[in-house]
This record gives structure tokens, C-alpha cells and sequence, in this order.
């Protein structure tokens, strides 16, 4: 019996994506609570503290904005574009093949 194509569906596929569209569409406010631990418990200092936000501007246009609120936004949007094309390029072999 043939698997059915949703149970061929790769779950990150559709992660990465909704996580950029998510984060375009969020509304960076600094005064917001924070979801990050770190904050959260007290410490001041965490690596990753304004990726969202840097994510957010990166992907409106906003260069220097992205780059002050996390040097590594715009790698992190280049690396997850990358993953989403060979994800992407997987899924379409694995339906060929159906």
C-alpha cells in the first residue's frame, strides 16, 4: 500500500516558513513582554535577545535597523531562506516520485 502524500509532507518545510511569516507580521514593540528566559529570570545579557526583532526589520527593508538589534539578523534570514529552497527542492523529488 502507497504512503499517503500528507504523510510525506516534511514538517520543517512548513515551520520555516510560517516562522518568517510570523515575523514579518509581528509588531516589534519594546516595551512587550518577552518570551526569552534569560530576561525573564533576571539575567541582562542573552545572545540571542533581539534576533525576532532583527528578523523583523530585515525583512521590511530596514538595513541598520536589523543590524541594531542583532548583528546576526540578516545571516539568519539568509540561512533559513537557503534551508527553505533545499527543503523545498526535496519535497518537490519526493512528489515527483509519486
Amino acid at each position: 500500500m502507497a504512503t499517503p502524500f500528507w504523510r510525506k509532507i516534511n514538517i520543517e518545510l512548513l515551520a520555516w516558513p510560517l516562522g518568517l511569516t510570523l515575523l514579518y507580521l509581528m509588531t516589534p514593540d519594546e516595551n512587550a513582554g518577552s518570551l526569552c528566559l534569560f530576561k525573564n529570570i533576571g539575567i541582562p545579557i542573552c545572545p540571542g535577545c533581539g534576533l525576532g526583532h532583527g528578523i523583523h526589520y530585515f525583512l521590511h527593508g530596514q538595513w541598520s535597523a536589523s543590524i541594531h538589534h542583532h548583528w546576526f539578523a540578516p545571516l539568519a534570514v539568509a540561512v533559513l531562506l537557503y534551508r527553505i529552497i533545499q527543503l523545498a527542492r526535496d519535497q518537490y523529488a519526493d512528489f515527483k516520485q509519486l
